[in-house]
């Protein structure tokens, strides 16, 4: 298995590695209070510092290239799970979370998953619409290689699976 590449791109956006400490963003803290399935707020770095790969969502906007979101997930196996995906509530609603997780899924793939999971609160009812309109479906209780729950995760979290048969080739 290979590592995270540094950069994944596609027409709408781009994914690029984050290297370097996250630097506060109020857009960033009101995402942590957000962020799917978590039992307390979740700030990106404890995603990264954790272990699993970071990415800045990036777009081409009328002010130029802008970092418009961010996203983490991590392999276990065959599995990988999201574990944190948010765009700034300046650049919602352009596409730019939806156009991002093809790149994740396309990548996890390339790395040697099969299927990917994500948690969502049980009351987050736009997640739930979200992660619908991308194919993902529910799932009662995931079999997670450790069978641990990824730090942070609430043990009420909603699951949604997606397998990855075709990723990469078809979106």
């Amino acid at each position: 298995m290979s590592a995270w590449p540094d950069r994944v791109a596609a027409e709408q956006v781009s994914l690029t590695r984050i290297r370097a400490e996250v630097a506060d963003a109020p857009w960033l803290a009101e995402a942590a209070q957000a962020v799917a399935g978590r039992a307390a707020p979740c700030p990106l770095q404890d995603r990264l510092d954790s272990g699993d790969a970071g990415y800045w969502i990036c777009a081409e906007t009328a002010e130029g290239e802008k970092i418009v979101g961010a996203l983490s997930g991590r392999l276990g196996g065959e599995l990988a799970v999201w574990t944190w995906l948010a765009v700034d509530a300046r650049w919602r609603h352009y596409g730019f979370g939806g156009a991002a997780v093809p790149l994740f899924e396309r990548t996890a793939r390339e790395l040697g998953a099969g299927q990917v999971l994500v948690p969502l609160p049980a009351d987050n009812g736009v997640a739930l619409y979200f992660w619908l309109r991308l194919g993902y479906v529910p799932e009662r209780a995931p079999a997670l290689a450790d069978g641990a729950l990824p730090p942070g995760v609430g043990g009420d979290a909603v699951w949604m699976r997606r397998p990855l048969d075709g990723v990469g080739t078809d979106r």
